[in-house]
């Protein structure tokens, strides 16, 4: 290839990711000012007020309130309320760094917000994670046609809880930048270059994602463990942490474990829910159905109530506001956003069964994604049998894994450019699937929603 025609491939390649990038940050920016109705925003909000009155490392959920909102202008005010326990049990670190922007001022009772301080704050989460997954695509896919690119970035950008869950105020975007940091690491020990780097990004990454999110640990241990254990099976050693940029790296490690340590030790559970802070209080919300109210479901049942909530919660829309979801429900035809889903989960089968090339990143993110799935499933079963409550099933705990996702897809599409006739059968699929996305994300909100002044 020549210099001037790499030259320009380049442009079209900035502008590419440029124009998804847009997109996105377009789409976040409506979400935020004319829909709303996002998840836990209460809650959220509630806790980072918390970190600014009583700031901790670790902090003592069964006293954490819950607030009553008002809103005047363009801030939200928020007053303690009575008896109303914050059922979030997260680690603290995503609510310490929204505390740090000083979005609160506290006076007479009342904590002025400014909502879209913390607003900004969560979009460019999001969007630098965003940037990292296209400087990572634009790395690992240099040799693919353009139309891979264009796949790769619109895989992302028209995933619609994405973007939704990244214009508000929630962990899940502080989860998706550092997975974003770790698995750039774990993309370098594909190349095998097990340098300090390598080491610093993963152990960086792992230690911001697990301090935000216990899903988002779950998902980057797994991960790390099925590659240890591949490495073993390949190299008849453990050199993969038998050495000294391990070492050096172990205490992004260690950190999270005190921290589980030592809230494990406060509530006997690794993420303390209000079932365990406030069990009284806990028996007069939503979460509890009383027995002579429950529906009685078998494991079965629930299963199906299980995979409606994840396939709807990925494929669209999850909010609070009844008009928005209703617009923004894909149902059956949501499938079309999981298909780099089910790409990568048969590639790792495929490689397991080794009839592929093996590479170090497939199997651990499917295997990561599954076991986590499949742990979720276990407690909110679980969580169902002793509580009688059938929500909290959502997919956006899922969201950084779009990213090998993408990637996982988009290389395996290759096949359909060999020749001239596949490339033109290759690119109008590519161009019926961006379409397909398109259409079931934010576009159609904008037609039938449009741009309500509240």
């Amino acid at each position: 290839m020549s210099e001037a025609v790499s030259r320009k491939t380049r442009r079209i390649l900035f502008g590419i990711y440029g124009a998804a990038l847009l997109y996105f940050v377009l789409k976040q920016i409506y979400y935020a000012v004319y829909v709303g109705g996002f998840p836990d925003q209460r809650a959220q909000n509630g806790y980072i007020i918390e970190m600014i009155r009583n700031p901790s490392l670790l902090p003592d959920f069964s006293s954490m309130p819950l607030y009553l909102i008002r809103w005047e202008g363009l801030q939200e005010f928020m007053i303690r309320t009575t008896g109303e326990v914050n059922y979030l049990g997260h680690p603290p670190l995503y609510y310490m760094l929204m505390a740090a922007l000083g979005p609160a001022q506290i006076a007479d009772g009342w904590f002025p917000v400014d909502y879209f301080k913390l607003t900004a704050a969560n979009i460019m989460l999001t969007s630098l994670g965003l940037i990292l997954s296209f400087r990572l695509a634009y790395r690992y896919l240099k040799n693919r046609p353009p139309i891979v690119h264009a796949v790769f970035s619109a895989a992302l950008v028209t995933l619609p809880e994405l973007a939704y869950v990244g214009a508000s105020v929630n962990n899940d975007n502080l989860a998706f930048l550092a997975f974003a940091v770790f698995f750039t690491g774990v993309l370098r020990y594909q190349e095998d270059r097990l340098d300090l780097k390598t080491y610093l990004l993963i152990g960086i990454g792992f230690l911001l994602g697990s301090f935000a999110k216990l899903t988002t640990a779950l998902l980057m241990l797994l991960m790390l463990a099925v590659m240890l254990v591949m490495s073993i099976i390949r190299t008849k050693s453990l050199k993969l942490i038998a050495n000294r940029y391990f070492l050096m790296t172990l205490p992004c490690y260690l950190l999270f474990l005190a921290y589980e340590l030592a809230i494990h030790s406060r509530y006997g559970v690794w993420q303390p829910g209000l079932a365990v802070v406030a069990p009284e209080y806990f028996k007069t919300t939503i979460f509890y159905v009383a027995p002579e109210n429950r529906v009685p479901m078998s494991i079965l049942r629930y299963a199906g109530v299980f995979v409606r909530g994840i396939g709807y919660s990925w494929s669209s829309v999850y909010g609070h506001k009844p008009e928005v979801n209703a617009i923004m429900k894909n149902g059956v035809a949501g499938i079309i956003y999981w298909i780099p889903v089910a790409v990568t989960v048969a590639a790792a089968a495929l490689q397991a069964l080794k009839k592929r090339k093996e590479d170090r990143f497939t199997v651990p993110v499917a295997l990561a994604f599954l076991g986590t799935l499949a742990y979720h499933f276990y407690t909110a079963w679980s969580g169902f049998l002793k509580n009688g409550y059938t929500g909290g099933v959502q997919a956006r705990y899922y969201l950084p894994l779009m990213i090998p996702f993408a990637l996982v897809m988009c290389r395996e599409l290759p096949p359909l450019f060999r020749t001239e006739k596949a490339k033109k059968a290759g690119r109008i699929l590519a161009a019926v699937l961006i379409l397909l996305w398109l259409a079931g994300d934010a576009p159609r909100l904008v037609i039938f929603f449009g741009f309500p002044q509240y």
